[in-house]
């Protein structure tokens, strides 16, 4: 099985985060200035991106996590062959 593509991640983290969050999201939408989350909200919306995809963000890498995009790459980097 191949390693999910960031095409592929984005849209699911997009549709996540407007079934979570109750809000569009777009790739540049930051998680604080555009969708109005907290540093609670953002922990609990990666805690969601970690069960969707399976994979464990490290707490380090969650303070450079500030767009979807940014999101997305780090879930791109943690699954390799592993997510469809």
């Amino acid at each position: 099985m191949a390693a999910i593509s960031y095409d592929d991640a984005l849209a699911r983290n997009i549709a996540l985060i407007a079934r979570v969050c109750k809000r569009p999201a777009a790739e540049g939408s930051r998680f604080i200035d555009d969708l109005a989350l907290d540093s609670i909200d953002l922990v609990g919306l990666v805690a969601d991106m970690e069960e969707e995809f399976g994979v464990i963000v490290p707490e380090e890498k969650l303070h450079s996590l500030r767009t979807v995009a940014d999101a997305t790459r780090c879930i791109c980097e943690l699954t390799p062959e592993r997510v469809a």
